[in-house]
């Protein structure tokens, strides 16, 4: 198992929901964290306050813009100087089909989700590549299966798997592992305005554990995928067995 007792993870949209979660695991096990978001949250400031400044610290960016990603980057390795693992967390949906998305949307969902992996990666490389490292894209279920009303996001999620393949292949000869995880309905602000009939219907016809994730279990499965020295370029979903389903 891969030892993060003292090292440092940088999360990207670890203020707040998924990216929190998973932070939460890494300082559980010993690790220190770099929470970034684009605006700071009361759960962040809670979590330097139980754990104190020399194991958490906030980084303010907004990482669809190459410059705050690299300038993240640099801003996160000096707060303990090292980057062990890297999560790209950050994002958020972006509904609307071919016909009633705006060009702008669709630009802005690769942005956050796809080209801030690809300066991140750039920028945290000789960070990763000294000692080995480790970096886990939050990809969606949606990303895997069909998904009504949502092209954009179904798009720059199902992009981040041969993405990860190809960084896990490229970056293997340095210890260097990527993977992916795959969430399903994880109650998270992120299904907010999800309707008590949708509620209801996800849990009688889609997701045959009968009830929605929670935070806990994608940031678990999130940790064996950091840590296990002997995974890469893999995929792990934790959607409560949804997206094996062939109809429902």
């Amino acid at each position: 198992m891969y030892d993060i007792d003292g090292k440092s993870a940088l999360i990207t949209g670890g203020t707040r929901g998924i990216g929190l979660g998973i932070a939460r695991a890494v300082l559980a096990r010993g690790g220190k964290v770099v929470l970034n978001g684009r605006e700071n949250t009361a759960d962040a400031d809670a979590l330097v306050e139980e754990y104190g400044a020399g194991r958490v610290a906030i980084e303010l960016a907004d990482v669809s813009v190459p410059e705050q990603a690299a300038d993240l980057v640099g801003r996160a390795a000096s707060r303990f100087n090292r980057i062990d693992m890297l999560v790209h967390a950050a994002g958020g949906p972006a509904p609307g089909t071919a016909l009633d998305l705006s060009t702008e949307s669709w630009m802005q969902a690769f942005a956050i989700h796809v080209h801030a992996v690809f300066h991140l990666f750039r920028q945290a490389h000789p960070f990763l590549a000294k000692q080995g490292g480790a970096v886990l894209l939050v990809s969606s279920v949606a990303g895997l299966r069909g998904c009504p009303g949502t092209v954009a996001y179904q798009t720059v999620k199902g992009a981040l798997l041969p993405m990860a393949r190809a960084l896990a292949f490229d970056h293997a000869h340095e210890d260097i592992r990527v993977n992916v995880i795959a969430p399903g309905i994880i109650r998270t602000r992120f299904h907010d305005a999800m309707t008590d009939t949708a509620k209801a219907h996800n849990l009688q016809n889609r997701i045959p554990l009968r009830r929605e994730g929670t935070i806990e279990d994608v940031a678990t499965a999130a940790l064996e995928l950091m840590c296990n020295p002997f995974i890469t370029g893999e995929l792990m979903t934790v959607d409560g067995g949804m997206s094996m389903r062939i109809t429902g």
